[in-house]
């Protein structure tokens, strides 16, 4: 099987478009019209349906898929390692926005004090989409809220987290909840918990920064859930109510992880790292 097709193939899928998988191959989409072609001729099946918008994968092509990732990665790898003088010293870190004040900050100073001729490229997402990049080899470690659970992940470093609900220093703060998104999960359990004590009718307010929903929080704006290392960051233990979150059973811990078969080779350093 020709690798090349697989790539196309893959970008096809990442992209849910042939056009704009032409764009990020850098080629015409004919020639991705084509490839894809061939390589379901090589396959016997059908990878696609062609929809109006986009594409959708056949069943073939979501077993494919998973496989296809796997297959390009390891060939680019192996290459790699054949090829020493052409080998980079490269690592790709995500990690969710409430982590990266208090964890990734610190732990990139670490790394780039003790290995200083590594580059390291960042991302920030959400935790499900960073478990996805993972999965899919498009990182390689990241800190994620919680502990993920899937078979092919492997936690490299856990660092318990003290989750507190804030509000106004009078306690009088309007029904609203503050959050940076609403698919973080220390907002979902939060949202869960305000329902299970009769509060349906709470308004969701996000706020792509941490320090502005704790300003907006004090001012008696609303409530907000998050890590007492987020609210010492930008000095508020002092200035609001905060009540903590019983973590018995929850699973509010925070997570190194990467993928059990692309495990970095300081893996000894990340899971001694101290920050």
């Amino acid at each position: 099987m020709d690798s090349n097709l697989l790539k196309v193939f893959v970008s096809v899928v990442k992209n849910n478009s042939f056009s704009q998988a032409a764009i990020e191959l850098d080629c015409a989409q004919s020639n991705v019209t084509s490839r894809i072609k061939q390589l379901e001729k090589n396959l016997g099946y059908p990878l696609f349906y062609r929809l109006s918008k986009g594409v959708k994968l056949t069943y073939e092509g979501e077993k494919l898929y998973p496989n296809a990732v796997e297959i390009i990665h390891k060939i680019e790898k192996t290459l790699l390692e054949m090829n020493d003088s052409n080998k980079k010293e490269i690592i790709k870190i995500s990690s969710t926005q409430a982590n990266a004040p208090i964890r990734l900050v610190p732990f990139i100073s670490n790394l780039k004090k003790d290995f200083p001729n590594m580059k390291v490229e960042l991302y920030t997402n959400t935790s499900l989409s960073i478990i996805d990049a993972i999965i899919n080899y498009e990182i390689d470690i990241a800190f994620v809220c919680g502990k993920p659970e899937h078979k092919d992940l492997l936690i490299l470093k856990e660092y318990e987290e003290e989750l507190y609900i804030v509000e106004s220093l009078d306690g009088n703060s309007q029904n609203s909840v503050f959050t940076y998104i609403n698919s973080c999960v220390y907002y979902k359990y939060f949202a869960a918990f305000l329902r299970s004590t009769g509060n349906n009718s709470f308004e969701i307010v996000i706020i792509e920064n941490y320090e502005t929903i704790l300003a907006c929080v004090e001012l008696g704006m609303g409530k907000s859930i998050l890590p007492l290392n987020l609210i010492k960051k930008y000095g508020y233990e002092n200035k609001l109510k905060m009540t903590k979150v019983d973590s018995t059973n929850t699973n509010f811990s925070t997570c190194l992880i990467c993928k059990k078969d692309n495990i970095p080779e300081i893996s000894d350093y990340l899971i001694n790292i101290k920050i």
